[in-house]
């Protein structure tokens, strides 16, 4: 390769850190750990969450409702048995994931329909929001950075009562506690 072609260092460092910012803030969470540093290059930790309907009650619930996983990156997968639904005040934008997209059965998607949303796995603190039709597999992938308990609660109006009453808010069933250990 001539000099010519040849990039100073510098300039490349500098194209990767913009592209590296750049990353982050599509991602809508920041690149750095805790500690400060860059993530760490460690595989992934993975979490797998499921909504079934409780045989006792007929509400559907996460389970479990209660976990803990570590700093860095975390594959989530969650597998809904429950019916799809049709919420029609749904905004359906997916936000806080890395790459700004979760996987509906393997099918990448930044905006999803609200034709068959049933519920939500929703973060504020984080600004995590990911949205689970019924029926289905959706798979994202958080970078967490800080250590801490989050509350996680689920947005669409789910179970007999919708919005006003059970499960919404029943710890347990359509919110919990995600510990970053």
């Amino acid at each position: 390769m001539s000099e010519g072609h040849n990039l100073p260092v510098w300039i490349l460092g500098a194209l990767l850190v913009v592209a590296g910012v750049g990353f982050g803030l599509a991602a809508g969470l920041p690149l750095t750990s805790a500690s400060g540093g860059t993530p760490s290059a460690a595989a992934p930790a993975h979490l797998e969450l499921t909504i079934v309907i409780n045989p006792v009650n007929g509400m559907p619930q996460y389970s479990p409702a209660n976990f803990t996983v570590p700093t860095g990156l975390v594959v989530v997968t969650i597998h809904d048995t429950d019916s799809p639904m049709n919420w029609s005040g749904c905004l359906c934008q997916v936000r806080g994931v890395v790459h700004g997209v979760e996987y509906l059965n393997q099918t990448p998607y930044a905006i999803l329909p609200s034709a068959n949303v049933a519920h939500t796995f929703t973060i504020p603190a984080l600004g995590l929001n990911v949205l689970s039709p019924g029926q289905s597999t959706v798979t994202f992938t958080m970078d967490l950075v800080n250590p801490g308990a989050f509350t996680w609660f689920c947005m669409a109006p789910c179970g007999s009562d919708g919005s006003s009453g059970a499960p919404m808010g029943v710890p347990g069933y359509m919110t919990g506690t995600m510990t970053v250990a």
